[in-house]
């Protein structure tokens, strides 16, 4: 699995300091859910708040989330190796692997870094014949729609999430299966792997398939998505921890962060690319 295996990489590269960093604050918006640790390193994940609403429905199960300010102090150590599988926590979890990725690891491992662009600014549009995009990922769909000879579909759980223009591309989640086979081309967003479906769709797509997982959640070492032949996974780097705790605990969402505590990161896996 795609967290397992990045759990696994992260207490190989700290090894015994993963005991010694711990949470300093955690502030869950309705956006994403961030994080900072005691090294002053931040991370984002995306929040399931619905996931987060059909878990939680009256107090004696709201008791079972962290209470607030329990994780104060909390070293990583233990987040990563906890056995809890709720949401809200995996969220957590997510955000806390964010951030322990830091940029001094990325820039040091040798990766095919590209800073400041948005995917579309980098994948080769016009070689797109058919394409999925998992989730709702509105700017590649608002360009992708004025292009002529592509097929578009946008796999996701809420049709609601679409504009009335963009409801003929629309796949109910359950059908992923169907569409995503059939794809040169396959975007997954970082909503996949908050609500735990990232592993189940990384094995439709077929070989060749141009693959890209996109958005602040996936913001983690690339090296379980590139083994699987994912083409290039686009996070963000936080560079302001206080102030990405701020605009998230204040409804901000992941354009609230770029130019002012986080950047766009894209790196690419060089073997797993077609159309990049």
């Amino acid at each position: 699995m795609i967290l397992k295996e990045t759990s696994e990489y992260l207490h190989e590269l700290y090894g015994k300091r993963l005991k010694e960093i711990s949470i300093e604050k955690v502030v869950v918006g309705i956006f994403f859910t961030g994080v900072k640790l005691s090294n002053s390193c931040g991370g984002i994940s995306y929040t399931p708040l619905s996931d987060i609403k059909d878990t939680v429905c009256c107090p004696s199960m709201a008791a079972k989330k962290p209470a607030p300010g329990s994780l104060k102090g909390v070293s990583v150590h233990e987040i990563m190796n906890a056995e809890k599988d709720t949401p809200l926590f995996n969220a957590i979890k997510i955000a806390v692997m964010n951030a322990l990725s830091s940029e001094e690891f990325l820039a040091d491992s040798g990766y095919e870094i590209i800073y400041d662009k948005d995917l579309h600014e980098i994948i080769d549009l016009n070689s797109i014949k058919r394409i999925s995009i998992v989730g709702a990922f509105i700017p590649f769909i608002k360009r992708l729609k004025s292009m002529e000879g592509i097929e578009l579909y946008v796999v996701e759980k809420k049709k609601s999430s679409l504009k009335d223009d963009e409801l003929r591309y629309y796949v109910p989640a359950e059908r992923a299966s169907e569409v995503v086979p059939i794809s040169d081309t396959v975007i997954i967003t970082g909503s996949s792997i908050a609500n735990g479906t990232i592993d189940e769709l990384l094995s439709y797509f077929k070989t060749g398939s141009t693959v890209a997982v996109v958005g602040p959640t996936a913001s983690f070492l690339p090296d379980a998505f590139f083994k699987r032949n994912v083409g290039i996974v686009s996070g963000v780097i936080v560079t302001d921890s206080n102030a990405m705790l701020d605009i998230l605990s204040d409804r901000g969402s992941a354009y609230h962060l770029f130019n002012t505590c986080a950047k766009k990161i894209n790196i690419v896996n060089s073997s797993g690319l077609s159309k990049f």
